[in-house]
């Protein structure tokens, strides 16, 4: 299973950039859950973007390197197997 974790340091600057990367991505984004740490709308709240992703190495690579040329943004990829069990997209 294939997992992206991304931090929006500046929610309100980031959001459309980073909504604009998902958008173009939107074929290997299996599930998505997006948390804001503070419930303003000031320029400072920060947030929080879960994936599950089911797309190639490739592809994963490429949105996550996109998503961290963003200014104050990070993305990270995480693949997570449990022994035993090859789990599917």
């Amino acid at each position: 299973m294939d997992v992206m974790v991304i931090l929006l340091g500046h929610r309100m600057e980031s959001a459309l950039k980073v909504q604009s990367i998902l958008t173009a991505n939107s074929n290997i984004i299996k599930t998505r859950l997006g948390i804001n740490r503070e419930l303003s709308r000031d320029d400072n709240a920060s947030g929080f973007i879960f994936l599950e992703l089911c797309g190639s190495e490739e592809q994963l690579k490429s949105m996550c390197d996109a998503l961290n040329q963003l200014e104050d943004v990070k993305a990270e990829c995480i693949k997570m197997e449990l022994p035993g069990c090859k789990c599917e997209a």
